[in-house]
């Protein structure tokens, strides 16, 4: 039996006979001969059936085949067979993802494979992820390669001519071989110009509109540019002679409250570097007594021209240098030894006030408004010296406040440089008010020592109390009087404090150590910490030492001493009262300048075991506290000198690698988040150290940063760095 795929099955059993047999049996043929005949016919017919069936079949085999023939030509011209391909996710048949394929003719000729003309599909499995083969060796490091040329570009204006009917603009480029800085000619590898298209036709003139309302005069004027930024440039401006602010409507002058726009064009690099050469040659004209400064709308600042001494100096908004006065003629002067130089911006403008000896009186209190004729003493206050080391100067009610210490014991005064009178008698106080306060500072003396600090609600200073001892003191701007006694048993000796706006933050003596005491504007007070040393219940007795009390939002970040010798940092929530530790690694925070802060991060210098002297940062967080950059990667300090941050970017003096992986020794870096870059070294080369910030710091001016350092030929001078965002109001031609 044959299966057949389709059909059902058939059994055929042909008879098969041996002539004898065919022989002995023909006596029965003839007999059964009509029944033999009558089957055979129906054989017969049933084959014939078979036959004709199949030719039929075949003519139709045929003429389908024609037609199909027909329909394939048809389609190769009118349609596309299209395969397409679907990324397919890990599902349950494919566990590893895989793709989907689509087969199909695109019918409608539109170049995609719609569902309807999907034929079939089929679907294409990943395999799975085989095993990690172990890792190879690690290859040698290579060489290190040569340093690339710099690719340059010329521009040059073109007259109207060939190539450009109408002008334009030739650019040529090429790569600085030679490294001089320039594009010779035979560096040039391409050349390109860009032409003006020719102007077009005048369009029609417009109808005559209404008679506007009188206007004023556009006016344009010229200026050489400040060579302090640009050695050899102009600037434009353009204003309208409107009077705006305090101008004059229709003068004819373009005042700086009408200019509108400006234009700032150089012909040479932006200058930075050596501001001037104070003391010729390779002298110091700046010392660590001499390199006071400040500044306002000009800087005033102190150094030695080796003729004079040191006095005081001015540098005008163009970076002008010249001494301002000769305050001690036969010697040194030395302004702001001890207080330094304030800047304070008054009812008559902006004063500077700085202590200095002439010879003749001591060393008395000045002020200076930038003039040598408004350059004076404010009054002998004192048989001989009035300022010394305990001395302390504040801003406070548009003028300054400031101690004095003599012959008559310490005494506190405010000056706003035209008015200078006992604290007691100001002059926004009423008669009755001064009188009550004289009476009532009778028992006071010491004032100031270890703290002085003005704000918008009053006075805090440290004095001693011929009854509570050495306490903390304010003194309202209404004039009322409040003695806080701290510690009822002795002094609380006041040091570090800070300004809030309901009261005042300030390092004291408890009795038994010293902590954290928040003062109100009425006299009550209340103690904020209990810290005690490391695994005793001794209190600690160093708080705030360098670092001092600063406030991020809700949290005061502080320096205290609670284990070994080293300070660490710490943060105290106004809220919630939790006092933690921000780092136990990060030490001596703050411990040799000032620290610096935008309002949400704190920077500061510090001392890591595995790096050094470097800089951190904090935001009051045990996470936010941490290491900025190691400018000299390892064990070895970069010693951040002095910090300033303007225009968003935080300037340093201190010493990294520079590009090249060479020390620069001390100068000026700028830190954008973690990302240092040296963007002033006023000594380069390897082994050349300027020393940037040995004497002064880093002072900003609205156009520059100004520090003190040492470019191998003149000594320690005064240098300069142009802010970005003025460099970017420039367009330099060079």
């Amino acid at each position: 039996m044959l299966p057949t795929d389709g059909f059902d099955t058939v059994d055929v059993a042909p008879a098969i006979m041996s002539s004898n047999e065919n022989n002995t049996q023909g006596a029965r043929r003839d007999e059964r001969n009509s029944r033999f005949l009558s089957r055979e016919n129906i054989v017969k017919m049933t084959k014939t059936t078979i036959v004709l069936s199949a030719l039929l079949l075949s003519i139709w085999a045929v003429v389908l085949n024609h037609s199909i023939e027909a329909l394939d030509s048809t389609s190769e011209e009118d349609s596309s067979i299209l395969v397409e391909t679907e990324g397919r996710e890990a599902d349950v048949y494919c566990p590893e993802g895989g793709a989907d394929i689509f087969l199909g003719t695109d019918f409608d000729g539109d170049g995609k494979l719609s569902a309807e003309e999907i034929t079939s599909s089929t679907k294409v499995c990943h395999g799975q992820q085989g095993l990690s083969g172990p890792q190879g060796q690690s290859g040698f490091d290579g060489t290190n390669g040569h340093n690339g040329n710099s690719s340059l570009v010329n521009l040059t204006a073109l007259s109207p001519g060939v190539p450009c009917q109408f002008g334009g603009i030739q650019i040529e480029s090429g790569v600085d071989t030679n490294r001089n800085l320039y594009l010779d000619q035979e560096e040039i590898e391409t050349t390109a110009h860009v032409c003006d298209g020719q102007l077009g036709d005048e369009g029609p003139e417009g109808q005559q509109g209404d008679d506007g309302s009188q206007g004023y005069s556009a006016l344009i004027e010229q200026h050489q540019a400040p060579t302090s930024i640009c050695p050899k440039g102009i600037v434009m401006e353009f204003g309208v002679d409107d009077g705006t602010d305090r101008a004059t409507a229709g003068d004819g002058i373009l005042h700086d409250d009408e200019v509108r726009e400006s234009l700032r064009i150089c012909s040479e690099q932006l200058y930075e570097g050596l501001v001037f050469d104070s003391n010729t040659g390779v002298t110091n004209g700046f010392s660590n007594e001499c390199s006071n400064a400040d500044a306002d709308e000009i800087m005033l600042f102190t150094s030695n021209d080796g003729l004079n001494g040191c006095e005081l100096w001015i540098l005008q908004q163009n970076n002008v240098p010249s001494m301002l006065m000769d305050i001690h003629s036969n010697g040194d002067s030395v302004p702001g030894r001890e207080l330094g130089i304030h800047s304070v911006v008054t009812e008559r403008g902006p004063r500077f006030f700085f202590d200095a000896d002439d010879g003749i009186n001591g060393r008395e209190l000045w002020v200076s408004d930038g003039t040598s004729i408004g350059t004076t003493m404010l009054g002998d206050m004192e048989t001989g010296d009035a300022i010394d080391w305990t001395s302390k100067i504040t801003t406070w009610m548009d003028g300054a406040v400031f101690t004095t210490h003599g012959s008559q014991g310490h005494r506190m005064w405010w000056t706003n440089g035209s008015v200078t009178t006992s604290i007691w008698q100001a002059p926004w106080f009423s008669s009755v008010v001064s009188s009550d306060l004289v009476n009532q500072s009778t028992s006071l003396s010491s004032f100031g020592q270890g703290l002085l600090q003005g704000d918008e609600h009053g006075l805090w200073f440290a004095a001693k109390d011929a009854q509570a001892g050495l306490e903390m003191v304010f003194l309202s701007t209404t004039g009322s009087l409040h003695i806080y006694d701290l510690q009822p048993f002795g002094d609380s000796s006041p040091s570090q404090g800070l300004s809030m706006d309901d009261g005042f933050v300030v390092a004291a003596s408890d009795g038994t150590g010293r902590q954290l005491a928040k003062l109100d504007h009425d006299g009550g007070y209340q103690w904020l910490t209990s810290l005690t040393r490391e695994g005793t219940t001794t209190p600690i007795s160093v708080i705030a030492p360098a670092f001092g009390i600063q406030q991020l939002g809700d949290v005061l970040v502080f320096d205290a001493v609670h284990r070994g010798a080293d300070a660490t940092l710490f943060g105290y929530s106004i809220a919630s009262g939790m006092l933690q530790e921000l780092s136990m690694s990060i030490l001596a925070p703050g411990h040799s300048n000032e620290v610096v802060s935008d309002g949400v991060t704190i920077w500061f210098d510090c001392v890591l075991s595995n790096t050094g002297m470097e800089l951190c940062q904090t935001d009051g967080t045990v996470q936010g506290t941490k290491l900025t950059i190691d400018l000299l990667p390892g064990i070895s300090s970069s010693q951040p000198r002095t910090m300033a941050y303007v225009d968003s970017v935080l300037y340093v003096l201190a010493q990294g690698l520079d590009d090249s992986g060479t020390n620069s020794g001390h100068a000026l870096w700028a830190i954008e988040g973690n990302t240092p870059s040296l963007v002033l070294d006023v000594w380069t080369g390897i082994g050349n150290n300027s020393d940037a910030g040995t004497y002064g710091g880093l002072t900003v001016t609205s156009n520059h940063l100004l520090f003190i350092a040492d470019n191998g030929q003149h000594g320690h001078e005064l240098h300069q760095y142009l802010r970005p965002s003025i460099r970017d109001q420039w367009m330099v031609w060079d």
